[in-house]
């Protein structure tokens, strides 16, 4: 049993590999061709998203055997064994479980020893935040007066948990989210890679489940690509999200739409009885609003659009109608607010329930400019006929 799951085997091993954080990329790769590398450096942002993977790739520029080089060989001794995770002077540290001023201090006495086989000691510190007080003052002092063959590489998702102190003493890069696009095309890569058909629909549907988040998006096709037979389909896709068919919510979109109160609480009912949690219907629907609330907004062909994937057919006639645009606000603030509350735990079913009936009371209101264009009308025969 040698398989490596996807998110392991197809990990960049290079800065031009990294999706979606080219301006860091290219920030490092001229520091270490300038001879500029910093001694500390603290690397900040969402989950999944390469920080992790920027440091291993910066520790294999700074000990592979051609370098310092901005582009590691990937071959020599020093860099299979970063990749490897078993190189005996780079230090992965999971700072989660390792956050007591004891780790610290015998971190802090390991550094002031020459390495053994690379040129350089360096040190990756995950999730930091996780340090206690005391093993942040420990590691201090180090900090801002490294030995000059001592490099530190901190990642941590809660940057506002990081003192004050060690910011100040280290250079700061944020990484971002990665964009829809990058996301997909990166997953098509993979899949034929991999000799896998799957559909550019559900590659764009596991990129926008995963939030920004590469790892999580090649961690969701591996699962994709395990539970298909030979074949994936929508109805994998939906099964390993717990999500709506198409089809299915498309009803309950029409229901919402047409203001019928009866028939959207029982197509929603039947989502729900069909093991669809009321958390992923209430995701799905916002999904939807949005989309037609920019498209209603700046046309099908703006980008924050075609961002979100291909546009539904039947959108486009949904949006014929006066006022739609505006309703679609609307909606997704009835939405946003029934997900902020199911997040506190409160009632989720009763939540879309209630969030439903809102929606569907909104069809059979009069919009603000429809009512303002009737009192303009009212006004001027009124003006003709004193």
């Amino acid at each position: 049993m040698d398989y490596v799951v996807i998110a392991r085997k197809y990990r960049p091993q290079t800065f031009n590999e990294v999706v979606g954080q080219g301006a860091i990329a290219r920030t490092l790769t001229n520091a270490i061709n300038r001879s500029r590398v910093a001694h500390g450096f603290l690397f900040t942002g969402p989950s999944g998203v390469g920080k992790t993977t920027m440091a291993r790739i910066l520790a294999k520029a700074l000990a592979c055997e051609q370098g310092p080089t901005a582009t590691p060989c990937g071959v020599c001794d020093h860099c299979r064994g970063i990749a490897d995770s078993r190189h005996p002077d780079i230090y992965e540290i999971d700072a989660a479980t390792h956050n007591g001023v004891d780790d610290i201090r015998e971190l802090s006495e390991n550094a002031t020893f020459s390495p053994s086989l690379a040129r350089y000691r360096i040190y990756i510190l995950d999730e930091v935040h996780m340090l206690s007080t005391q093993a942040w003052n420990a590691l201090l002092k180090l900090l801002e007066e490294p030995p000059v063959h001592v490099y530190f590489i901190f990642a941590t998702t809660e940057v506002d948990r990081v003192p004050a102190t060690v910011v100040n003493r280290c250079q700061r890069f944020d990484f971002r989210s990665i964009e829809l696009k990058d996301i997909v095309r990166r997953l098509g890569e993979v899949c034929a890679a991999e000799k896998v058909s799957v559909e550019q629909s559900l590659l764009v549907r596991i990129a926008r489940s995963a939030g920004g988040g590469m790892r999580e998006a090649q961690t969701l096709l591996d699962q994709l690509i395990a539970m298909s037979d030979g074949e994936v389909s929508e109805d994998d896709l939906n099964l390993l999200l717990g999500a709506a068919r198409s089809e299915d919510i498309q009803a309950l979109i029409d229901h919402l739409l047409d203001g019928d109160h009866g028939a959207a609480l029982g197509a929603a009912d039947h989502l729900m009885g069909s093991g669809v949690a009321p958390t992923t219907l209430v995701e799905q629907l916002i999904d939807y609003f949005r989309q037609m609330m920019l498209l209603g907004a700046c046309g099908a062909e703006h980008p924050a659009v075609l961002r979100l994937g291909p546009v539904p057919e039947t959108m486009a006639k949904q949006l014929s109608g006066s006022g739609a645009k505006d309703q679609a606000l609307r909606i997704c603030q009835v939405l946003l607010a029934a997900r902020q509350t199911i997040k506190h735990g409160v009632e989720p079913r009763l939540q879309l329930e209630m969030a439903v009936v809102r929606i569907a009371g909104m069809a059979h209101m009069v919009d603000y400019e429809t009512l303002l264009k009737r009192v303009q009308r009212l006004e001027s025969g009124a003006s003709r006929h004193p």
